[in-house]
């Protein structure tokens, strides 16, 4: 059994009320569960029951295992009054039964895991049962969904920035937040290997909140260094399953209130693909975003869609290239000429640009020539660590 984003209670409310809130829960769960059943708390916010005996007959089993995960359910549902505070929680149970007896506990423990983030999968608050049928494939996933959660818990995520310069001065003008996964083994993992299954099991909801916090503390702390200046700003990439977050605003304006940050110096970054799915929707939460003062890109733009025409209507600020036209600019001239139509498009609507990628000087020249706002690339500099990046704040 696992606490849907208890995470939020500890950011919000500290680390006391949340400790507290734990103890009501184990409290409230140990109520329910006599004889010789068996209740631990296996982490911060995940507890284990056993129950020895259900039944010999594996539906009945079942029938009864889902009875007691919905008392369960029932009981961390209810709501706990703490300091003025009412906490509401809901949990994701995965069942695994117990019908091989050579299995032993950590596998069993396994089984119990794998159903839980389907459960999550399927949208939280909700109940799952350990299917054996489960491909290779989907147990690798459900490895990594596990790896990933663990790594939440032992913050072993970390942002880098990559600065953004100006084309025309070379002045800094702030950067993008990178997420990176820095395992145990202090091997760091590039997002390609671990985006793409932070967004399928729907941990990117929580991850991406953490981003937003966190970019917002380190905003905080450049402006208390005296090297944060008002003409910069800190792109944060919004994923398609974070963007549908009915909490996304919410989350903006509590990072920004924590942290006393003038929103106008964050700039969140969406995909053409993104904002396409549901274009009403997007704009209404776009311009309710762009309300509180902070700015939109739509990130990689040139790939996937013939999307100029959602120019016109979305609210957005600025226009990122993809890297791909900006590669070989300066020895090909279809990209070239793409890089052209896009610009002249973005003067046509008002939007800023900004290149990707930008790899050498010849690249430079030419975004220069045709009137690009600011890059971004190993021209420059890669993403860097957060203290890397403060250096270069300060220089």
């Amino acid at each position: 059994l696992d606490l849907d984003h208890f995470k939020d209670i500890n950011d919000s409310w500290g680390h006391t009320v949340g400790d507290q809130v734990i103890k009501k829960i184990g409290h409230a769960l140990s109520t329910l569960v006599g004889g010789e059943n068996m209740l631990a708390r296996m982490s911060g916010d995940e507890f284990v029951l056993f129950i020895p005996e259900l039944s010999g007959d594996v539906s009945k089993a079942a029938w009864d295992a889902q009875a007691i995960a919905e008392k369960l359910g029932e009981a961390v549902a209810s709501p706990v009054f703490l300091d003025g505070h009412e906490v509401i929680l809901t949990a994701s149970i995965g069942i695994a039964l117990l019908t091989d007896a050579t299995l032993t506990a950590d596998r069993v423990l396994q089984y119990a895991d794998t159903a839980m983030y389907e459960a999550k999968r399927k949208g939280r608050n909700s109940i799952a049962f350990f299917d054996p049928s489960i491909t290779e494939k989907a147990q690798r996933q459900i490895g990594m969904n596990t790896r990933l959660r663990k790594a939440m818990d032992n913050h072993e995520f970390v942002l880098y920035i990559q600065p953004q310069i100006s084309v025309e001065t070379g002045q800094l003008l702030g950067g993008e937040a990178l997420l990176r996964w820095m395992n145990s083994d202090k091997i760091t993992n590039m997002p390609s290997e671990f985006i793409p299954v932070l967004e399928s099991s729907g941990l990117i909801v929580d991850v991406g909140r953490w981003v937003i916090r966190t970019s917002c503390e380190y905003i905080r702390n450049f402006i208390d260094l005296g090297i944060w200046q008002d003409h910069m700003r800190l792109g944060i990439n919004i994923s398609p399953r974070q963007f549908r977050d009915p909490q996304l605003l919410d989350i903006v304006q509590h990072s920004m209130s924590s942290y006393n940050i003038d929103p106008r110096f964050l700039n969140f970054e969406v995909t053409e693909s993104l904002v396409i799915e549901d274009v009403e929707e997007a704009i209404k939460k776009m311009e309710a975003i762009k309300a509180l003062g902070s700015m939109f890109s739509i990130d990689d733009f040139g790939i996937g869609y013939s999307s100029m025409i959602y120019l016109k209507r979305l609210p957005f600020d600025q226009l990122k290239i993809d890297r791909e036209f900006i590669r070989n600019i300066h020895r090909d001239p279809e990209s070239r000429g793409i890089v052209e139509a896009i610009m002249a498009v973005s003067k046509q609507y008002g939007l800023q640009v900004t290149a990707e990628g930008v790899e050498n000087q010849e690249a430079l020249d030419i975004l220069r020539e045709l009137g690009c706002h600011s890059y971004q690339g190993a021209h420059f500099s890669m993403p860097v660590p957060c203290e890397r990046f403060t250096k270069l704040l300060a220089a």
